[in-house]
């Protein structure tokens, strides 16, 4: 019996996951989350025993699932998204008028890092901060390697938006820091 649920839910996965990631990717304009949702909706149908619904039923529920997960997930960001106008201590962080000296760049490495959403961030954080690897962080998490790898490549990308558009030498700060920081955890 078993056998047979993990062959039909392998099958479902392999008809459905290309066409929920393209919905997913409609909500979110993000490939990388998209795939973090579906693969996350899919993981909470085997929990849930929701594979044993007919296929029509599984396709119908698994379609307006994702579309819930990603309103969820849309709300969840923008919840998290912290704008320069309401938190006047970034953008004072950000200036040009002040020397650069050793706070004044963790501040901007700090207002760096607040731009990235909670798990990116969190992830980012065990990676660079703590040297951990992959494994070990989706293992920590209770999440998959794959949306470890996604997470961290994300994180750079956003960092590097960030810093492109808010502080042409905050990427070098951000990566001299980072280095810095793993060098001396690992001695």
């Amino acid at each position: 019996m078993e056998k047979e649920r993990k062959e039909r839910f392998k099958t479902r996965f392999l008809t459905h996951y290309p066409r929920l990631c393209r919905i997913a990717y409609g909500y979110v304009s993000d490939s990388d989350d998209a795939e973090d949702i579906v693969q996350e909706l899919f993981i909470h149908v085997w929990d849930k025993d929701k594979d044993s619904l007919t296929d029509s039923e599984f396709a119908a529920y698994m379609t307006v699932a994702v579309k819930h997960r990603c309103i969820n997930f849309l709300r969840k960001r923008q919840e998290d998204t912290v704008s320069i106008e309401e938190n006047p201590g970034v953008a004072s962080s950000l200036s040009d008028d002040e020397p650069e000296d050793e706070s004044s760049t963790e501040k901007k490495l700090q207002a760096a890092l607040a731009t990235l959403p909670p798990k990116c961030r969190n992830i980012f954080l065990l990676a660079k901060l703590k040297g951990m690897k992959y494994k070990e962080i989706a293992e920590q998490l209770a999440v998959s390697e794959k949306t470890v790898e996604n997470q961290m490549s994300k994180a750079i990308r956003l960092l590097r938006a960030y810093a492109a558009t808010c502080h042409p030498m905050l990427i070098t700060y951000l990566f001299l820091f980072i280095s810095t920081i793993q060098n001396y955890i690992h001695k």
